[in-house]
């Protein structure tokens, strides 16, 4: 099995911290650690509700390997609204994920070098035939609430960072 490789050595994230990271949980949380013991970093496991008591609270949203196990494009779409609504005005949201291309199979080792210079390895199987978390899709969707800053694909694995629109 292939694997790749992603560098979260220089990564800073500043303010309130919202990992939406599915089944990697400790990575993000291990690299803010190394650079701020004070950091505020809280995890999304279930979706948040339309009375949310955090919207406009956090600065900064991770989104790490976990677009790929998204289905369909409606349900990306509802997760950027809620990441939308729960960043303050001047908020960033941080993307990483696989590219995927529909009809195709995928499965790869993911390796992480944090920080600290340890490493975390954990593996991605998308199966799906149907499934597109192609950098270009992914884009689409997230266009409607964020200015796309930064988009970066190399050997198969792409990070986009967005600002939140009407800043």
């Amino acid at each position: 099995m292939e694997s790749l490789f992603v560098s979260l050595e220089k990564e800073v994230f500043r303010g309130n911290v919202l990992d939406i990271t599915y089944g990697n949980q400790g990575i993000i949380y291990k690299a803010n650690k190394y650079y701020d013991n004070f950091i505020d970093v809280n995890y999304l496991e279930n979706e948040p509700s339309k009375s949310c008591d955090n919207e406009g609270y956090y600065d900064s949203c991770i989104v790490f390997f976990t677009l790929n196990k998204i289905k369909t494009h409606r349900q990306k779409l509802k997760l950027f609204d809620n990441i939308y609504r729960l960043m303050k005005n001047n908020g960033y949201v941080y993307i990483w994920d696989v590219e995927k291309e529909p009809l195709k199979t995928l499965q790869k080792n993911i390796r992480v070098s944090l920080p600290d210079k340890s490493m975390k390895n954990f593996q991605i199987n998308l199966l799906n035939l149907f499934t597109d978390n192609t950098s270009s899709k992914i884009m689409e969707g997230l266009k409607n609430y964020f200015d796309i800053v930064e988009a970066v694909s190399s050997n198969g694995t792409f990070r986009i960072v967005g600002r939140k629109k009407g800043c």
